[in-house]
């Protein structure tokens, strides 16, 4: 059996250690960066998607350009309407290019721009008189 729990602030010493709790951390990256990796590589296995060694490539070359530094800026220096992890954020991204990729476009990189802006944009907000969505 496995569960997900949000922390351990209730859990004495003896649940941790007879339940064998393992605590994994979101914070450094690897869950997002390992699913952007597993995303793009059943990208090549969907028939639907036209030149899809090509258009995997380039995808990875963008979330290396874009991803992390986003996702760094917006955990520094913006406030959340909502509390959102990275990984929901990358997972929104792939959902979105999923379908969008389904068609041909000149500049496949103005089309992750535009999931990236949506998905780690959409729950910024406007606190404290700063508009963080500019």
């Amino acid at each position: 059996m496995i569960f997900e729990i949000r922390d351990l602030r209730f859990a004495s010493p003896a649940t941790v250690s007879r339940a064998g709790i393992l605590y994994i951390s979101d914070d450094s990256g690897y869950q997002w960066e390992s699913y952007i990796a597993s995303w793009l590589d059943k990208l090549l296995r969907m028939e639907s998607i036209n030149n899809a060694k090509q258009k995997r490539e380039d995808l990875k070359t963008l979330f290396k350009k874009y991803m992390a530094g986003t996702l760094f800026y917006i955990k520094k220096n913006c406030k959340l309407l909502i509390t959102v992890a990275p990984i929901s954020m990358v997972a929104s991204v792939c959902a979105i290019l999923e379908n969008l990729l389904k068609d041909e476009f000149s500049n496949i990189e103005y089309v992750v721009a535009f999931a990236i802006i949506w998905c780690c944009g959409g729950a910024l907000a406007e606190k404290e008189n700063m508009d963080y969505r500019k």
